[in-house]
């Protein structure tokens, strides 16, 4: 399980990810997502991310299509923000005070 938030996705604007900026990247990876992974699981991931409202449980094989999804279409920031949602959502205490 991991908890990502794509609704507040941070992005590193350099390859040292000094310079970030933050976006709402749920529609572009949905669709992404939509356009490029084919199955009903890849269809049903691509709508929770769509609807999502911020930091969202995430099993282990639907982290594993976005990992499939953002390696293979997106750009390495992307792949990066990613990573560094996925690191943070490693240590629950942290997602759960930055909602708050």
């Amino acid at each position: 399980m991991a908890r990502l938030n794509f609704k507040e996705f941070e992005l590193p604007l350099d390859v040292a990810g000094r310079n970030k900026k933050t976006g709402d990247a749920r529609e572009s990876l949905a669709n992404v997502i939509y356009q490029n992974i084919g199955g009903i699981r890849a269809h049903a991931l691509a709508l929770k991310i769509y609807k999502s409202e911020g930091w969202e449980e995430y099993t282990d094989d639907e982290v594993a299509l976005i990992r499939q999804a953002t390696e293979k279409y997106c750009l390495p920031p992307f792949i990066d923000g990613l990573q560094a949602q996925l690191d943070k959502g490693k240590d629950t205490d942290n997602t759960k005070k930055e909602e708050q």
